[in-house]
């Protein structure tokens, strides 16, 4: 019995130790993200990670969402957490899978669009996945959800205004060519 115990109080220090190791090194270090995504993934990650760390004592959220912010610190790709990562009733999951794949669908657009609301969407993703899976605090997921929403449609409204540039660009030139060839 003494033995059992020991195992699951060594287990126990070891998960903690390593929560706390990233989640220490994202607190403690300074970093110089090398592009404006990686250092708005790094500001939104690292604003999760204190949330769940101080507020609600929530070692695996702050874990995950340290080593996002320490992955972005260092120039990886930080994407949002695949669906199917999360335990998330069937009922529940139709939203967000369709959230990651619009989501995925704008990413390499946006990445030069619009960093900061690219960085907001990614992260409010996975919190808005993270807080279903937990479901039950309901205005944190609409929190999340709703964070998602909003930098969504102000990508969706950049895309929409560039590709309403570049209509614009593309049937003056028609015109031009048209005028040009009928001298």
């Amino acid at each position: 019995m003494h033995i059992s115990i020991k195992v699951i109080l060594s287990l126990s220090l070891l998960f903690l130790f390593s929560c706390s190791a990233s989640y220490e090194k994202l607190s403690n270090d300074s970093f110089n993200p090398t592009s404006a995504l990686s250092k708005h993934l790094m500001e939104a990650y690292k604003t999760k990670a204190d949330f769940e760390a101080k507020e609600m004592h929530d070692w695996n959220s702050t874990k995950l969402y340290a080593e996002k912010a320490l992955g972005a610190a260092d120039g990886k790709d930080v994407l949002p957490e695949k669906i199917n990562y999360w335990v998330i009733p069937a009922d529940k999951q139709h939203d967000l899978i369709k959230g990651y794949n619009n989501l995925m669908t704008i990413y390499q657009e946006a990445v030069l669009l619009d960093p900061f609301n690219l960085a907001k969407a990614i992260s409010s993703l996975d919190c808005w996945a993270e807080q279903q899976e937990e479901n039950w605090q309901t205005w944190d997921i609409n929190k999340c959800r709703d964070d998602f929403i909003n930098a969504m449609h102000t990508i969706y409204g950049l895309i929409d205004k560039k590709n309403q540039e570049s209509s614009k660009l593309e049937l003056t030139s028609n015109i031009s060519k048209n005028v040009d060839s009928s001298n």
